[in-house]
């Protein structure tokens, strides 16, 4: 029985040193764009006339220009930030989109962790150009 508890824990040790992580690596994540990439999730999840879009966006703040969006990111910490929380539901935040508005996919949510972690810059793209 001892035998048995030793090995089991090795394993566990071994497994909890194997290098296994949830967060990226980002020095091999493409540089994520604000204007191609992130900009473009938002409008289609975020930016409706009565919620971040339109003029100013209300009550709850335009979600519009890259100026609107950094009032809700802590660039280089995408688990700090307001944006992040929000569509991942973590935190405490409300939930958005709220009911009745189609989730932000995972692998949306990943490109707008991306770009928080890479420092949330407003780089363009070529076709900015």
């Amino acid at each position: 029985m001892i035998k048995y508890w030793i090995i089991a824990g090795l394993v566990l040790l071994l497994a909890g040193t194997s290098g296994c992580s949830t967060e990226p690596n980002l020095d091999t994540v493409p540089e994520i764009k604000f204007s191609t990439e992130v900009q473009g999730i938002l409008s289609a999840h975020c930016n409706f006339e009565g919620c971040h879009g339109g003029s100013g966006g209300g009550e709850a703040g335009s979600l519009v220009t890259y100026a609107d969006v950094m009032g809700y990111i802590k660039a280089g910490n995408a688990h700090g930030s307001t944006l992040y929380q929000t569509i991942t539901k973590r935190g405490f935040v409300e939930r958005m989109p709220p009911s009745g508005y189609s989730d932000v996919s995972a692998e949306n949510v990943k490109l707008i962790y991306w770009w928080i972690e890479q420092g949330a810059k407003i780089t363009k793209s070529r076709l900015d150009i």
